[in-house]
């Protein structure tokens, strides 16, 4: 079994193209634990893709809409019809997003990686309830400053955690350790 250190340093796997092409700045966090400012960036910019997403939809809603009804007046959507909106766009969104590569765009960009404890990919159940759970308490992100192990408490209370990961590996490589813990 490779310990935590060892698949750190990359022994005991081969190392890919893309892996090789990481600065050496970011060798050094790979499989590290993300900090509360990477964390709030990739967040907004997942929420700026929903926002957009949102408007996009309301969008063609209002042009189908004048397209087959024409002359009749179209109400713009209420604030609480949009937030509602955009908390079931998020939750459907990051749990298909976590259950399937483990990273939404906004965790592409900023170069992290939801995994469960033990290092793997979270489950769609596993995935749904995260998601549930940062919908209803995004302040729960703050903890992360407090702790020292870099969790919310989200984090806490469903056992993932989010690293920094830049590659994206062959499907056959053992990319993530067995015990993060």
């Amino acid at each position: 079994m490779t310990t935590f250190g060892q698949w750190r340093r990359g022994e005991g796997r081969t190392v890919s193209s893309t892996e090789l092409a990481l600065p050496d700045a970011a060798r050094t966090f790979q499989g590290e634990r993300a900090g509360f400012a990477t964390r709030l960036f990739a967040c907004l910019a997942d929420l700026v893709l929903i926002a957009a997403v949102m408007f996009g939809l309301w969008l063609a809603i209002s042009v189908l809409q004048l397209i087959f009804t024409p002359g009749v007046d179209i109400d713009a959507p209420t604030i609480g019809q949009l937030v509602v909106a955009g908390y079931l766009l998020a939750a459907i969104y990051w749990t298909g997003a976590w259950a399937t590569t483990g990273r939404s765009l906004g965790a592409w960009l900023m170069g992290v990686r939801v995994v469960s404890r033990s290092g793997n990919r979270l489950s769609w159940p596993m995935s749904f309830l995260r998601a549930l759970f940062c919908v209803s308490f995004p302040i729960g992100l703050v903890w992360t400053i407090f702790s020292k192990r870099n969790r919310s408490l989200q984090d806490i209370v469903l056992r993932t955690i989010v690293i920094y990961d830049w590659y994206v590996p062959h499907p056959d490589e053992e990319t993530l350790p067995r015990e993060l813990s």
